[in-house]
């Protein structure tokens, strides 16, 4: 499996901020300084480098995905069935992924089996990481499976009879797939290679753009605004944030403005190390609905304008998908707010009411991730979630307790133990697939993450 840059998947991740956020628009007044000769605060410079970064992170993960051997746009990569190299990953289900390429004559069409009695979803995103359509019953209960015919917006191709026409709005989109596992291996492999992608010719594809590949922990920084590579990014896709005009102009300025003076590229990248990154980080662990040391993504069925928040999900778990689909709490701290740590134990005590079966309508499922890089934790057991099929001890009033630390603890029965690193800092995600409403209320939510004495 490749190495996706994946996973909120905060996947896939994340995370989205509802109280202390970062201001997502630059029209906001401010009593801030505007830098000389740029004409725009520090918080504008940030805002705009945060806003640029998610188009960046999507370009960095088209190229990776690209490099990888046997991979080409219009064509499925079928994912190797509980493989954890990569970011982020959920190992409940069968992943297959593509990317869609099609230009004004040329659509593709992707073919969806029907999938009965399990969780599936052909999750389709814009060049942004914006959602565009997940394909499932819930979404589409008249048409389903079949037939898809993925179409230029504006414009006018002929498709296949029976085939229902959904519009990209640019002329790439990224898939991501995903069919729930279940404890039956063979039919979740089945239902997996019968999604097909059916050419209707070969539309003009352009390369991912070039760009300096960065990473995680070394993250670009002032190159973004770097001229004549920032036209291409920032031309190669329109993006849905209401404001984008706005946020573009700010992003030009600040490429002009480094472009006339080295020591303005100097003070430019020094802003966005000493406070853009601090910031960004901070959102990125913070965000969302805060309760018992677990951020949670429950009010968000997309991004919208919240491009702090799309960028936060692209770096720490691009692909991420809507709340309708799948409610991910990220755990970075427990309740008392002490970031996790594998030299401590900790617990997770659902009582009986507070069980995650009984809130979802899919399946939960709750996996242990490293820092800074979100790949799963090795370990003896090769154990690196637990979900609603493994075989767990509950206690004999029907509660659950789930133990995390990095050596079995006294009492705890090996089936309720999550393997945590030692020595390190770790990240948890709690998945809550097809929510019911008292998740998306708020209403219901999963317990506090406690520290053992």
């Amino acid at each position: 499996m490749k190495k996706t840059i994946l996973g909120l998947t905060l996947i896939s991740v994340f995370i989205l901020h509802s109280c202390n956020q970062t201001p997502k628009k630059t029209t906001e007044t401010t009593t801030e300084p505007v830098i000389e000769g740029l004409g725009l605060t520090e918080k504008e410079v940030i805002d705009s480098w945060v806003y640029s970064l998610a188009r960046y992170l999507v370009i960095r993960q088209e190229h990776i995905d690209m490099a990888e051997e046997g991979v080409d746009y219009n064509v499925i990569k079928y994912n190797e069935l509980g493989k954890a190299e990569f970011v982020n990953p959920n190992l409940d289900v069968a992943y297959l992924e593509a990317w869609f390429a099609v230009d004004e004559n040329t659509p593709v069409i992707l073919e969806v089996p029907k999938v009965e009695g399990r969780y599936y979803t052909a999750q389709i995103v814009d060049e942004w990481a914006e959602i565009l359509y997940n394909i499932n019953e819930r979404n589409y209960p008249e048409h389903s499976f079949g037939k898809f015919a993925l179409c230029l917006k504006g414009s006018n191709p002929e498709i296949p009879e029976g085939a229902l026409r959904i519009d990209l709005p640019s002329k790439k989109a990224k898939m991501l797939a995903r069919v729930e596992r279940q404890g039956d291996d063979a039919g979740a492999l089945a239902l997996q290679k019968a999604f097909k992608i059916i050419k209707t010719g070969e539309p003009v594809i352009e390369p991912a753009i070039t760009i300096p590949m960065f990473t995680n922990k070394e993250i670009i920084t002032v190159d973004v605004f770097s001229k004549p590579m920032l036209e291409k990014v920032l031309q190669s896709a329109p993006d849905a944030v209401s404001n984008s005009d706005e946020l573009q102009k700010n992003v030009f300025t600040i490429a002009d403005f480094i472009e006339n003076e080295e020591a303005n590229k100097q003070l430019i990248d020094a802003i966005i190390k000493k406070k853009g990154i601090p910031l960004f980080l901070k959102h990125v662990r913070e965000a969302g609905d805060n309760r018992g040391g677990w951020s949670s993504t429950r009010e968000y069925e997309k991004f919208g304008d919240d491009y702090w928040s799309r960028s936060g999900v692209n770096y720490a778990g691009i692909w991420w998908n809507s709340s309708l689909e799948s409610v991910y709490y990220m755990g970075f701290i427990d309740k008392d707010k002490t970031p996790l740590h594998g030299d401590n134990v900790y617990i997770i005590h659902y009582t009986p009411e507070e069980l995650p079966m009984n809130h979802v309508n899919a399946y939960w499922s709750l996996t242990m991730l490293s820092l800074p890089d979100y790949r799963v934790v090795p370990n003896d057991l090769e154990r690196y979630n637990l979900n609603n099929i493994s075989e767990l001890n509950y206690e004999e009033d029907g509660s659950l307790k789930i133990y995390i630390a990095s050596e079995l603890p006294d009492g705890a029965p090996e089936s309720n133990w999550l393997p945590s690193p030692k020595g390190k800092n770790f990240v948890m995600n709690h998945r809550l697939y097809v929510p019911k409403k008292d998740v998306i209320s708020g209403e219901y939510y999963v317990p506090a993450i406690q520290k053992l004495d």
